[in-house]
């Protein structure tokens, strides 16, 4: 394998100091720079893997010009999409896992106004760094037809998490869209909930929040139908929020004021805890009979992990064999088959649900 250059910006975060141990583990000849606003905590970590720390400010009027010749893996926001528009200029080839639905609309018409492109640009920012979809194709793969993919998420409580996470969730009361029957439908998240049985983990209420996958999956699958919700292995704090969503109180705690209030309720990380998915796809096989295909991810070292999994994934494969230069969906570039085998390679459980 030819050594190539990673900047992991942002990786010196609880997912980008996993992602450069992945890395260094599964693809030793690689040079790693680990990139970020605070020297010190960079270099911590590019002490570990060998690599190198690179002080970087995405925020910043200019990036430096040691990106040059890379790969740039974007683990940090990017609001006003400089790193991506220095990868754009550079011709740089570029990950990105960061980004809620409406950023990934925003970076498509940053894309779009760029003209040709030099090198693939990759928006994995899908759920768990496009795991989710990837691992949704997956469940599709004996239907036919596909009426609907149902995505439920059960978010420990104890888990590791880093400030992004944080600034993920604080969204859950601002409204968006999925697909339903094939038309986009106006949602409130934390709103409409359901129960769901877990895998080894019991039920568990689960409200609809704003996730990639529901505008990716349909595109991808031919799904009519797309949902995803989440609920919390605590369920007084699901209750919480639904409560404070529902009746307004949210919102109101969405000011500037408030910001330490709201972060006090969502970012509690704990030393990790098992995160579970749990995806549906209901359509018609082959003869045209009703099909029920659906499949438990379970990663005991939590979502962090499988981030982490999902980012390096999409990294080796740039490496190895990198898609002609345009812009693609994390979840649209892997093989689903491929992906589901590493990542039980890596200790992550997935096990297919019985009919009934």
């Amino acid at each position: 394998m030819t050594p190539r250059k990673i900047v992991l910006v942002g990786g010196s975060g609880v997912v980008g100091a996993q992602v450069a141990q992945i890395l260094k583990r599964r693809q030793p000849l690689t040079d790693l720079v680990i990139a970020g606003r605070r020297m010190e905590a960079a270099q911590a970590v590019a002490t570990t893997v060998g690599g190198s720390a690179l002080s970087m400010d995405v925020d910043a009027g200019s990036l430096p010009d040691a990106l040059d010749g890379s790969i740039i893996v974007a683990m940090t926001n990017d609001p006003h999409d400089r790193l991506l528009k220095y990868a754009l200029r550079r011709g740089l080839p570029y990950v990105d896992i960061t980004r809620w639905t409406g950023r990934v609309k925003q970076a498509l018409v940053t894309v779009a106004a760029q003209g040709p492109l030099r090198a693939p640009v990759i928006f994995a920012s899908a759920w768990m760094a496009s795991i989710s979809g990837l691992l949704a194709r997956d469940a599709c793969r004996d239907l036919a037809v596909v009426d609907s993919i149902s995505m439920d998420i059960l978010f420990a409580v104890a888990d590791q998490a880093g400030p992004n996470s944080a600034a993920y969730m604080d969204r859950l009361s601002e409204p968006f869209y999925t697909i339903e029957e094939g038309e986009w439908v106006r949602r409130v998240g934390l709103l409409d909930g359901h129960m769901v049985e877990f895998y080894k983990a019991g039920n568990y209420k689960t409200y609809r929040f704003d996730t990639p996958d529901q505008a990716n999956l349909p595109q991808l699958t031919g799904a009519l139908t797309v949902d995803a919700r989440i609920g919390f292995d605590d369920v007084k704090a699901t209750t919480l929020l639904h409560l404070l969503v529902r009746s307004g109180i949210w919102s109101l705690l969405s000011r500037p004021m408030f910001d330490n209030v709201r972060r006090s309720i969502l970012y509690n990380p704990g030393p990790g805890a098992a995160h579970r998915i749990r995806i549906s796809a209901k359509g018609r096989d082959g003869a045209g009979k009703s099909a029920t295909e659906s499949v438990h991810i379970i990663d005991p070292a939590g979502q962090t992990h499988l981030t982490a999994l999902g980012a390096v994934l999409q990294v080796e494969n740039l490496l190895s064999a990198a898609p002609p230069a345009g812009s693609y969906l994390g979840e649209a570039l892997l093989d689903p088959a491929y992906v589901s085998r590493q990542l039980q390679n890596e200790g992550v459980g997935i096990y297919q649900e019985a009919a009934k």
